[in-house]
């Protein structure tokens, strides 16, 4: 379920527009400071699956790519677009992986390629011994950093440090249209093509900024995404090799890595901290350590039904509230098969905890998920 006007990530400020001190173009500094970006060869595509897409297409190989039951379809799309098959392993309602089915999964398959998704920002317990586990199988280790752009993991490596491959969609974490970074330590990423037009996003920013100042959502009935209508033709990019316009060069110059993955940090903790008594949510996102950028707490709700009245209620007040359905695109009844990637799909909530939100707003998004708690 999307919805273009919440305020469930930074958007690019049209302030911007006017200030030319960003108009050097290029790529900021922050992109080779192996403080925050993973060692390799770094290149920046208009989304991360056009980058993927690319990455795959540039290995001298094909066969089957192993992806988590619970992924976005634009995962699949790439992969098969790429000249490879998907197959799928389990993942468990709380978000982690089951060590001993999945390692069962990479000896049963024997893939090309496994991706392992880092969910909202954290590095499962069992993600090190399962790439060495696919190593031993000579597949391609990917990691899937969607969210986890400035996140590190407890020996201050940033995410996607120990694969062949980390993507980062930069444009769900940063204030910028269009990002998706790939970073490879294997085969040479060939680089992107035209531009992406980006002018037509400003509009949509204009929306957000009005509506954020009035403190109400322009989409206060929100749907749950509807599987029947995801498509590997609906996931697909418009272009499968773009690069990204002069918006986003400008939104990602003006990004300070550590500012960012502070405030991140002190708002998932504040946040994570009041709902983990609730009676109603059961949250499944970790204590964050202190090299931690989390996207948002995510929450499992007792019913599909639940899940939607608290996404209305937190929307109706123009507060940040998203449901990751990822419907299945291909090789659907196998994908469905496993339970605890179908639980995530019904029941699942993400509260955003970016760094545009004040402490207030983390307050009230608090205040509004009590309130629906209490009314329960």
């Amino acid at each position: 379920m999307r919805d273009p006007h919440a305020i469930d990530r930074p958007r690019f400020r049209l302030r911007w527009l006017i200030d030319r001190s960003t108009d050097a173009g290029g790529l900021p500094e922050w992109f080779t400071d192996p403080r925050w970006i993973p060692p390799g060869q770094g290149r920046l595509y208009a989304r991360a699956k056009q980058g993927l897409y690319a990455a795959l297409c540039a290995e001298d190989e094909t066969g089957t790519v192993l992806l988590p039951a619970y992924v976005p379809g634009g995962v699949a799309w790439a992969v098969l677009a790429a000249g490879f098959d998907v197959r799928y392993y389990p993942v468990s309602s709380d978000l982690s992986l089951p060590l001993g089915a999945v390692r069962d999964r990479i000896e049963d398959v024997d893939p090309a390629a496994v991706v392992f998704v880092h969910y909202l920002g954290f590095v499962d317990e069992a993600f090190e011994e399962l790439a060495s586990a696919a190593r031993s199988r000579n597949a391609i280790v990917i990691e899937d950093c969607a969210r986890a752009a400035f996140s590190r993991d407890r020996a201050g490596r940033p995410l996607g440090s120990i694969g062949d491959l980390a993507l980062f969609c930069l444009h769900k974490t940063l204030p910028v249209p269009n990002g998706g970074l790939i970073v490879s330590r294997r085969a040479h990423l060939p680089p992107p093509g035209r531009r992406q037009a980006e002018w037509k996003t400003l509009p949509d920013a204009a929306a957000v900024r009005a509506a954020r100042f009035a403190r109400i959502s322009l989409s206060p009935e929100p749907e749950i995404e509807h599987p029947e209508r995801v498509t590997l033709s609906t996931v697909a990019p418009e272009s499968p090799n773009a690069s990204p316009g002069r918006l986003t060069e400008r939104g990602l110059a003006r990004c300070r890595p550590g500012d960012v993955q502070s405030t991140r940090l002190r708002r998932y903790r504040s946040l994570r901290s009041s709902l983990g008594d609730d009676p109603v949510l059961d949250v499944v996102t970790p204590a964050a350590h202190d090299m931690a950028s989390p996207y948002g707490v995510a929450a499992l709700l007792p019913d599909a039904a639940t899940k939607l009245r608290y996404l209305r209620a937190l929307r109706r007040r123009g507060l940040p509230c998203e449901a990751f359905t990822w419907p299945p695109v291909h090789r659907v009844a196998e994908q469905r098969s496993f339970e605890g990637a179908e639980a995530l799909r019904e029941r699942l909530l993400v509260f955003p905890t970016h760094q545009r939100l004040t402490e207030a707003d983390v307050e009230r998004i608090a205040s509004a998920i009590a309130a629906e708690s209490a009314d329960r």
